[in-house]
């Protein structure tokens, strides 16, 4: 049945026959009730429905907790769904440059759509949208970048509509839907389409203010991991202080009473054969205790004369007992006529050590082949080290040097090593660059270049000819380890007429009180209430005459409580453990001219 306007009616209808006596139907009656508005509630019902469970499903979608790229991805096809459409996307505005980035996209066709790129806004479409506040407008009225009318032609799209993603006053982006047959979108459809843009964009906000807060935790959370490592280098520098000075006293021990053997008439060959390969790895364990000593200081960078080789050599040595633990072999290629270069011994020393740790953990990690090659050379008027390993190579070339980067596991790398290096080598007026090799069993192969510069500072440390007729007078030897003072003792006996010794800065003061002195022999740091600087500063108040003719003895020079000493006293000194004419030539030169001088 229709109505006049020819509308299709729905109708619900009750009828019934009215029989004679015989049975026959002699006539119908009923009733007709037009439906039709009913039926349309009905419809509009189920319709609403539909909607609201594709709503609620887009909404528990985008609050899953997974990649967002891939949540928006899953929200995309409910919406193709929802809406009947045949492509939807999902662009990101990047604020500072307004450039519009598609994070997930459904329905693609064209390899033109598919391979997308960051498409710059114009300011006055932003500018635009932000004026009207602007929701759902529909795509063929805007003024977009050419670049969308040609996706929107290759994609055959007949008609297209743009949801402005809001979050308060900031655009985050767009969600566009589009059909390639043309379709009219209801006030409904498009009321609903801006509920689902509202949705995205809350997912959007949500997801992006979570990756950064995670990202600031990480951050700090590494920063804190720096701080602590920071301090831990603090104490184990202290630590290593102390073990040095501990250990130079008995290595100067050694290494005085072997050269003293050496020397000595009474020694059979064989025997001095012995006593040479004592007194080499005594200097060995005395190199080992200096290379960590200065490793762990920390030190205002200086520019001294420094050869390359040298440095490698010692970096080398800080982990030989782990190389030949792990069955590492190092394969030494050096250029040895290579010029000096001014430079910071200790950085450069720092960077190496950093790449030589990531070749050590890259060849760990394979079990057939464990071998990493250090080269020197010179080309194109600057200095080269190279380190290559038989590792897997580096996965990432370009953000290999990208502070935070590591692809160490959770607790073994912070990420900071190689960036604190790309700083150390870019301040040195150098390069440092990283790439695999293209031959078979080799990984990575980190270059460092260094530019040759002036050396400036350098000063050769003299040596000291000894002589049968000197005679020092009356010494007195300060130090609170025996041996030491017996090795002292023993270097002077033919050369001084007459040696006091005792064990701290009180006994000194005591001697010096009752004898005549003439050369002062101490240790710098010792226990008890007077230091070697506090013996120092009495007899500069005390015995002024005697000021200029005391030698310092000490674990390590380059201390700042010890070079404040030297540059108030101006005395000589000597770093244990010391050659025998280094010693001599310390006491000779106060004893001479009586001009102090330092003797390293």
């Amino acid at each position: 049945m229709r109505r006049k306007d020819g509308e299709l009616l729905t109708v619900c209808e009750s009828s019934f026959a009215t029989r004679d006596a015989s049975g026959s139907i002699v006539a119908y009656q009923g009733l007709l009730l037009d439906a039709t508005e009913r039926k349309r509630a009905d419809q509009e019902i189920r319709r609403r429905n539909r909607e609201l469970m594709v709503l609620n499903s887009i909404n528990l979608t985008l609050n899953q907790s997974v990649e967002l790229d891939e949540l928006l991805g899953r929200a995309l096809r409910q919406v193709s769904e929802l809406f009947d459409v045949d492509l939807s996307a999902v662009y990101l505005l990047e604020e500072k440059s307004s450039v519009l980035h598609r994070r997930a996209a459904v329905g693609c066709r064209s390899e033109y759509a598919q391979a997308f790129a960051p498409t710059p806004i114009p300011a006055d479409l932003l500018d635009h949208l932000r004026q009207t506040r602007a929701t759902v407008v529909p795509g063929q009225g805007l003024p977009l970048p050419e670049v969308f009318r040609d996706l929107l032609e290759k994609e055959g799209i007949a008609v297209s509509y743009v949801v402005v993603l809001w979050s308060k006053d900031r655009i985050l982006g767009a969600l566009t839907v589009a059909c390639r047959s043309f379709r009219e979108f209801s006030a409904a459809e498009l009321n609903l389409l801006n509920a689902v843009g509202i949705q995205v964009a809350y997912a959007v906000e949500r997801t992006l203010l979570h990756e950064e807060t995670r990202r600031a935790y990480e951050n700090l959370r590494r920063t804190q991991e720096q701080l602590l490592q920071s301090e831990k280098m603090a104490a184990v520098g202290q630590l290593i202080s102390g073990v040095a000075h501990e250990l130079n006293n008995p290595l100067t021990a050694i290494l005085g009473y072997g050269q003293l053997l050496a020397s000595s008439e009474h020694v059979t060959p064989r025997g001095a054969e012995y006593v040479g390969k004592i007194y080499r790895q005594a200097q060995r364990t005395h190199r080992i205790v200096q290379n960590l000593l200065s490793f762990a200081r920390q030190r205002k960078p200086e520019r001294l004369p420094v050869r390359l080789d040298q440095v490698l050599d010692d970096t080398l040595a800080l982990r030989e007992y782990d190389l030949k633990l792990n069955n590492i072999r190092i394969h030494r290629n050096f250029d040895r006529d290579l010029p000096m270069t001014s430079g910071d011994t200790h950085q450069l020393q720092q960077v190496f050590l950093n790449i030589l740790n990531n070749a050590v953990d890259s060849v760990l990690e394979q079990s057939s082949r464990r071998e990493i090659w250090v080269r020197t050379a010179r080309s194109n008027g600057r200095l080269m080290a190279e380190f290559i390993d038989s590792g897997s190579g580096v996965r990432d070339q370009l953000r290999v040097f990208d502070p935070f980067y590591t692809t160490k596991p959770v607790g073994k790398g912070t990420g900071l090593g190689l960036s604190i290096c790309y700083g150390i080598v870019k301040e040195h007026g150098g390069e440092i660059t990283v790439h695999n090799s293209p031959e078979a069993g080799q990984g990575a192969v980190f270059r460092v270049w260094l530019p040759l510069l002036p050396v400036t500072g350098w000063a050769d440390v003299p040596v000291w000819e000894a002589e049968a007729t000197e005679q020092f007078g009356s010494v007195l030897l300060v130090d609170d380890e025996e041996s030491l003072v017996d090795l002292e003792r023993e270097i002077l006996k033919d050369r001084a007429a007459t040696i006091f010794t005792v064990r701290g800065g009180r006994e000194a003061i005591t001697v010096l009180e009752r004898q005549k002195i003439d050369v002062v022999v101490t240790d710098v740091k010792m226990p008890g209430e007077v230091s070697g600087a506090d013996l120092y500063r009495w007899i500069a108040r005390h015995r002024p005459q005697l000021a200029s003719r005391v030698v310092f003895t000490m674990s390590d020079a380059r201390a700042e409580e010890v070079r404040g000493l030297l540059q108030e006293s101006g005395c000589p000194a000597v770093q244990k453990p010391f050659q025998v004419e280094e010693f001599l030539g310390a006491i000779r030169k106060v004893m001479g001219s009586g001009v102090p001088a330092i003797t390293n």
